[in-house]
């Protein structure tokens, strides 16, 4: 009997200076691969090389600012009747090589189907994540990768009729470990993108692209604009279900990050209906009911959610965060409709619960912080150390805690732990001037306020704070200076020489009035202290009671005021300088 003939399977990558990576990545699968094909795109190291002792045809080809046309050398060059395509900095391991295997053995020779794998992208930003990526496809004649950056076959193989097919098969992505480097390549992509929607400004794919790159810029309303023309598009809704399930999910996400709670609830009821199995969405409806304070309808939702599993899909998706996220918003609903118990014993089981990355610990740590739970938030942080990671970040996070919950000692120490790491954590040097400040070490608080000024110079909170200890030092020149800053940062002009201090405390009083108008309660108090302070009077004083009779800030004023009136009891020579600059 006559066997059918094998049918062969293409590795095809594009490459650039990836000599260290590319025998990691290619080793492990060269017993189920029948040809490597490597495009260089302008290696100035070993990488070609190194493809060439691993059996690899290697190609020049002149790197053009897109994605698709690198790859589509690269399969042209592949002769097998499948193609796989990695990047260098992927990861089989050989329980997956097993699988890659048996798929390969169950090809169809009609070279009809093209296989999703699982990425698992890991890395010190986001910890791991899981999206589907189409990367096993037939080799044919009109197939080709489209989109000069974000490219994909998967439109051209529906085109085709070629069934596209989820498999459990997992590939490691190390993915970017750095801020900086997340930053430079959003801007590549939104650089390369929008020539892309130049030629194409409905193309779904280009929209999602370029709304997913603004959103990593933290560019929220241009994000919004681009993934809603997605969301609307009625051919996407109908034939692209999985590709709109995301868009929905990622435009949720966008309403939420920008406050927009009742536009992301009437997204996710939207797509309930549709996927109300997917565990995802029944967290994201509950975190929206949550924001706009409907708790028992947030709770309902969320503990359905335990019945649904999460479905990894294009959009990546950190389940084991979820998980945490989920446990997290239950205990903060239940705490709100005052079952303290039934929350406590969810912050027990978020303690218990085994974490496989530690960057999921330090999203926990700032969800606790960002709500003021200081001892909450250092738990996790304490955690997070204790895994042996540290960053500035991380110290600076500690750092507030500590100091929030009165170990100010401590809280120094950690502080300049980040600042070590970091000589510009900006918050770690404000944290730090606040703790010099409440200590009275004000030529300490004014260096570190002073460092923090020179890296964001809108941090008004600091400059008030500055103008109470120029004052303190009768250092009149910087405190005019601090003065004339806020004046310009609120746009106030006055026609005033400043003749005595009244005038000066007239200033800062002016400055409240205008933090009160823009309803900035904290700093309009900041400021009517510091007018207090120098020169005091049952005006102002009756400005700053009424001040902190609105945020709860009364005890700690009065005792302001009392040591005010003390400064100046003791310092009778200020009656002898001349504020006049």
């Amino acid at each position: 009997m006559k066997k059918n003939k094998k049918i062969e399977l293409s590795l095809c990558m594009i490459v650039k200076n990836e000599a260290h990576n590319l025998r990691d990545c290619v080793e492990p699968l060269r017993p189920v691969l029948d040809e490597i094909i490597v495009v260089d795109t302008g290696s100035t190291d070993a990488t070609k090389e190194v493809a060439k002792s691993l059996g690899a045809k290697v190609f020049d080809f002149t790197w053009c600012d897109d994605f698709s046309a690198a790859r589509n050398e690269s399969i042209r060059h592949a002769t097998c009747e499948y193609i796989l395509w990695l990047d260098a900095d992927d990861r089989v391991d050989n329980g997956e090589v097993k699988k890659i295997r048996y798929l390969k053995e169950n090809f169809p020779s009609q070279k009809n189907k093209a296989y999703f794998l699982i990425i698992r992208s890991i890395s010190s930003i986001d910890g791991e994540t899981r999206f589907l990526q189409l990367r096993i496809f037939p080799n044919l004649l009109r197939v080709k990768f489209e989109g000069r950056i974000h490219e994909q076959v998967s439109h051209i193989l529906r085109k085709l009729r070629v069934d596209l097919v989820n498999t459990d098969i997992a590939i490691i992505h190390k993915g970017y470990d750095n801020p900086e480097s997340i930053a430079h390549k959003s801007k590549r992509n939104l650089r390369i993108l929008q020539k892309e929607i130049e030629t194409d400004p409905e193309n779904p794919i280009f929209n999602y692209h370029l709304g997913r790159t603004f959103f990593l810029l933290g560019e929220n309303e241009q994000a919004i604009s681009h993934i809603k023309k997605v969301y609307e598009n009625y051919e996407v809704r109908v034939k692209e279900k999985q590709f709109f399930l995301d868009c929905s999910l990622l435009l949720g996400e966008l309403y939420t990050a920008s406050k927009r709670y009742e536009e992301a609830l009437s997204i996710y009821k939207d797509i309930e209906r549709d996927y109300e199995k997917n565990a995802l969405i029944r967290i994201r409806l509950g975190e929206a009911l949550f924001n706009l304070g409907q708790f028992h309808e947030a709770i309902r939702e969320l503990e359905s959610s335990f019945a649904n599993q999460f479905l990894v899909g294009l959009l990546p998706l950190n389940i084991e965060w979820n998980e945490y996220y989920r446990l997290y918003l239950l205990s903060q609903c239940y705490k709100k409709i005052g079952n303290v118990e039934k929350a406590k014993i969810l912050f027990s089981q978020m303690q218990e619960k085994p974490c496989k990355h530690y960057k999921n610990l330090e999203k926990l740590g700032f969800l606790f912080l960002s709500q003021g739970e200081f001892e909450e938030a250092l738990k996790y942080y304490v955690k997070v150390v204790e895994h042996g990671e540290g960053s500035d970040e991380l110290y600076t996070n500690i750092g507030l805690c500590l100091k929030r919950i009165g170990q100010a000692a401590e809280a120094e120490e950690v502080l300049k732990k980040a600042l070590v790491l970091n000589p510009k954590r900006m918050e770690a040097l404000v944290n730090l001037g606040y703790i010099y400040y409440e200590q009275k070490e004000f030529l300490k608080a004014e260096d570190a306020f002073t460092k923090a000024l020179s890296i964001d110079s809108n941090l008004d909170d600091v400059r008030l704070t500055l103008s109470e200890i120029y004052f303190r030092q009768l250092n009149l020149e910087s405190l005019v200076d601090q003065c004339a800053a806020l004046l310009k940062r609120l746009n106030l002009k006055f026609k005033l020489t400043i003749n005595n201090f009244k005038d000066l405390s007239f200033l800062f009083e002016e400055i409240g009035n205008e933090y009160n108008r823009r309803r900035a309660f904290y700093l309009s108090l900041m400021a009517y202290q510091v007018s207090f302070l120098i020169s005091p009077s049952n005006r102002i004083m009756e400005l700053l009671l009424k001040e902190a009779s609105r945020i709860h800030k009364v005890e700690a004023i009065i005792n302001k005021i009392k040591e005010a009136i003390y400064f100046h009891k003791e310092n009778m020579q200020i009656r002898n300088y001349s504020p006049v600059i």
